[in-house]
């Protein structure tokens, strides 16, 4: 791509781009269908699993997570293990504030600009600039004041990153999506960038300089991802790949029954039970550290009352929903750390009892007059948030809650969602970067905006600072299941069960790599 009539070109590859959700991959693509699109393509303001996924395949990071041998037969992700990638190698000085990389050359934009320092510099300074989920993801969750305190570059290909503390989790936050390095010629051509804004070209745009480029792209129907020739990397095992967004279940499900689509993610868990049987086809289950929830904004009636939120959580059918809705693919807990995440304790995160005569005492305690009307928002396209939505309606309408469901498109569900703006929201939620004082940003450190709970427990910030200076396996272990028990009591919001994703695979995949984040690169079919 050329770097100013980028627009033009793109926008006219889209017209012409699939426009019946399922449409067939040219012969030579790997067919992935997936139910939920993402909302941006945008690294510096993307939040929600769909978005990072999608995105990290356009670009390259300065480290990358490592890759091993997993279960099925296929291999996994390894989110504990990080690897350079744009770096060559790198020091820390010895009191862990200053990070110099030396990056390698080689790298170049779709553009034909080069990967360099200076691309770093602008990339990393735009994210902190624009202030969204990537300023968040970058930092480790330390905004107040960000602890990334000066970005220098002496010289073509090195980078100098001076912290204001020490925090030896940099390198992994530095290999997600929202350290991914973009063009800024074309950027700057295209709007630039706006403190606390996004960019509305980037949005629906690709600057590549990772494996893939985007060839094609319909928002919430279709993209096309083909071979970037500019890439310093190693090649992709796939030429070019069609990733259809479709939701509508029962077409998601008869695409990877009958193996016309190469790789099925996002199905529901009723659905991938009934293909378990089929042929030409692998049904996979996987473990992540990403919970099926319900977020109840701690600061908005009737969620400002601690025992409506104590009620709601007991009337919830736990193990029904786990059997019904998950169909078996999940694990019950209760907790503010997932049970695939490193530090959770079994004995004191046992998920809530189902008891509709304690609910509704607790609702006759809350002194609120019933019964009482809340919304939830659910995201277009996901099955599971739409089963459980409806599920609650009956059973809270035992206890004075009349629930209302809002469908909302993807985009529509990132404004509200991210703005604060909903009463109650379900959420597919987990770390982007899967360490537990990260995660906690989201769920119980005080007045971060990414804190879509908006609970506020002043011990748990405390403990959390306490954690990220530990190394004692024992101490910090002590610290965590502290900090449990206070957020238990809380009862911020609902954790219905930490989800076992299952992938669709059909015959034809040669080669599968899987992550809760998926990358593409490694996935090839016959």
């Amino acid at each position: 791509m050329s770097r100013h009539p980028f627009v033009g070109g793109l926008l006219a590859a889209c017209m012409f781009a699939g426009s019946v959700p399922g449409a067939l991959a040219q012969d030579d693509a790997l067919l992935v269908n997936a139910a939920v699109a993402p909302s941006t393509l945008d690294p510096a303001w993307a939040c929600g699993i769909e978005e990072i996924a999608y995105i990290q395949n356009f670009y390259v990071r300065p480290f990358r997570y490592a890759v091993s041998e997993g279960r099925h037969g296929v291999n996994e992700i390894d989110y504990g293990t990080v690897e350079p990638y744009l770096v060559d190698t790198y020091e820390v000085s010895e009191d862990g504030l200053v990070y110099t990389l030396a990056l390698k050359e080689g790298f170049e934009f779709e553009s034909g600009a080069p990967v360099d320092a200076a691309a770093f510099k602008y990339s990393f300074e735009r994210v902190l600039t624009m202030g969204g989920c990537g300023a968040y993801f970058i930092t480790d969750g330390f905004l107040d004041p960000v602890i990334i305190e000066s970005i220098e570059t002496p010289d073509d290909y090195t980078v100098v990153i001076t912290l204001n503390k020490p925090n030896a989790s940099m390198p992994i936050v530095w290999a997600t999506p929202a350290s991914s390095i973009v063009d800024p010629a074309v950027v700057e051509a295209n709007g630039g960038v706006a403190a606390g804004q996004p960019n509305e070209f980037m949005s629906s745009n690709v600057t590549a300089s990772g494996p893939f480029k985007l060839e094609a792209y319909t928002p919430n129907q279709s993209a096309d991802l083909v071979v970037n020739e500019a890439y310093g990397g190693e090649a992709p095992a796939s030429d070019r790949i069609r990733v259809n967004w479709i939701s509508a279940a029962p077409t998601l499900l008869l695409q990877a029954r009958t193996a016309q689509a190469d790789i099925t993610m996002g199905l529901s868990k009723r659905a991938a039970r009934t293909l378990e049987d089929s042929e030409g086809i692998r049904v996979l289950p996987f473990s992540a550290p990403f919970a099926q929830q319900m977020i109840l904004p701690n600061s908005k009636e009737p969620w400002t009352n601690v025992k409506v939120r104590e009620a709601v959580h007991h009337a919830v059918p736990y193990q029904d929903i786990l059997d019904r809705v998950a169909f078996g693919y999940g694990t019950l807990y209760y907790g503010p750390i997932m049970p695939s995440l490193p530090g959770f304790n079994a004995e004191i995160s046992q998920p809530v009892p189902f008891d509709l005569e304690r609910a509704k005492a607790l609702m006759e305690e809350s002194g609120l007059d019933l019964p009482v009307d809340v919304e939830v928002m659910i995201q277009e396209g996901d099955p599971t948030q739409q089963q459980l939505a409806t599920i609650l309606q009956s059973t809270w309408r035992e206890i004075g809650i009349n629930l209302s469901i809002k469908v909302a498109p993807a985009a529509e569900f990132q404004e509200l969602s991210q703005g604060h703006k909903v009463q109650s929201l379900m959420r597919l939620n987990g770390p982007g970067v899967f360490e537990v004082g990260y995660l906690w940003g989201y769920d119980v450190l005080c007045d971060v905006v990414h804190n879509l709970t908006e609970v506020c427990i002043p011990e748990v910030d405390e403990l959390t600072a306490e954690l990220r200076r530990t190394t004692d396996p024992d101490e910090r272990q002590r610290i965590m299941d502290e900090a449990v028990q206070l957020w238990r009591a809380a009862y911020p919001k609902i954790l219905f069960f930490e989800d076992q994703p299952v992938i669709v695979l059909s015959d034809a995949v040669t080669s599968y790599t899987y992550g809760p984040i998926p990358e593409f690169r490694d996935w090839a079919a016959n």
